[in-house]
């Protein structure tokens, strides 16, 4: 399958948890958790629109002042999604800084924060040109999961419990248009805006009788003709399905959890599913509010997803990295029982 997004996990699956999304086709990228950022370039980090921070224990947020450190003096947007009182916890890394000194700068970096309730959506807006002060809150509807819905992707959370409230996240990629263009050579057609009118009526179903005006070129001589939008959407157009990526950290196994993960990453191309503890650590993970090894491999055979990336092992595992992917894997393929969970 065709994809336009390349999802890596940031560390060693006994480092802390987080999740890059770059996106190939455009200089973009998503990360999920902002755990030790080291791993990656101020390029790369430079190309993050949107960070969906887990909640904020130190392994998960301890990344923020890289983020804030590499955006800071640019004329960007960054955009935060987080559990109840990230805004809070935004506001207290910001509070922990001295900005007598933005008025400096000729370029301002906006950072808006967005907080997920069971109750509604509660945005916030930190700018550097008034010293980040806290501004702009306002109240916006949760509606099915959805935080995140452009015209590229969209993002759907979900409220789990682990010590705190714990958000799981899945990354749903919008369809590609694609020209083919061995066709368009062929039908000896020039390249121009009415391409882009052509990927247009595909993504809002335009009716087949719309008609676009086709230039051809021969001999210098430029002339044009009518062809129907279903003849043009057969001839040229190419649609890939988008990836789905699920995300998952920091939950604990039980019937609430359970019921909203596998709706949530229903169906996943891939899972990414955290696993701190081996299948006959159950006991352990109850107390400590995570998943097991098996635990996860039998929330993506319930979810039916298509591929199971187990990590955010205990580092007391060090040397059994192997095991963890075996048993999840095991209880991925249905090889163990539900009541051996």
């Amino acid at each position: 399958m065709k994809s336009g997004i390349a999802p890596t996990l940031i560390n060693d699956p006994f480092g802390d948890p987080g999740l890059l999304v770059p996106f190939l086709l455009q200089k973009q990228a998503l990360l999920f958790d902002l755990g030790d950022l080291s791993a990656l370039s101020n390029g790369t980090l430079l190309k993050v629109s949107h960070a969906f921070v887990s909640h904020t224990h130190i392994d998960h947020f301890i990344g923020f002042d890289r983020m804030l450190r590499t955006h800071f003096g640019r004329n960007k947007t960054l955009t935060i999604f987080g559990p109840e009182n990230i805004i809070q916890n935004v506001k207290g890394k910001l509070a922990g800084f001295t900005w007598n000194l933005v008025e400096l700068y000729s370029e301002s970096l906006t950072i808006e924060v967005v907080e997920v309730r069971e109750e509604g959506l509660l945005k916030a807006t930190f700018r550097a040109i008034d010293r980040f002060k806290l501004c702009d809150e306002k109240q916006e509807p949760f509606e099915g999961g959805v935080i995140v819905d452009n015209a590229v992707f969209s993002v759907r959370a979900a409220i789990l419990q682990h010590r705190v409230p714990c958000l799981g996240f899945a990354l749903e990629e919008k369809p590609h248009i694609n020209i083919n263009k061995e066709k368009l050579e062929s039908m000896k057609a020039k390249p121009g805006a009415w391409l882009n009118e052509l990927k247009q009526a595909v993504s809002q179903g335009g009716q087949d009788s719309l008609m676009l005006t086709v230039p051809f070129e021969a001999s210098g001589v430029v002339t044009t003709k009518d062809i129907s939008f279903a003849q043009l959407k057969s001839d040229l157009v190419e649609i890939f399905p988008g990836q789905k990526i699920g995300y998952v950290v920091d939950s604990v196994f039980n019937d609430h959890n359970r019921k909203r993960i596998v709706k949530l990453v229903e169906s996943s191309d891939i899972f990414f599913c955290e696993s701190p503890f081996l299948a006959n650590e159950a006991e352990r993970g109850q107390a400590r509010f995570h998943l097991t090894s098996r635990q996860a491999g039998t929330l993506a055979r319930e979810a039916g997803v298509k591929q199971l990336q187990v990590f955010h092992f205990s580092s007391r595992h060090r040397s059994c990295r192997e095991q963890f992917y075996n048993e999840a894997q095991d209880a991925f393929e249905g090889k163990y029982s539900s009541t051996e969970i």
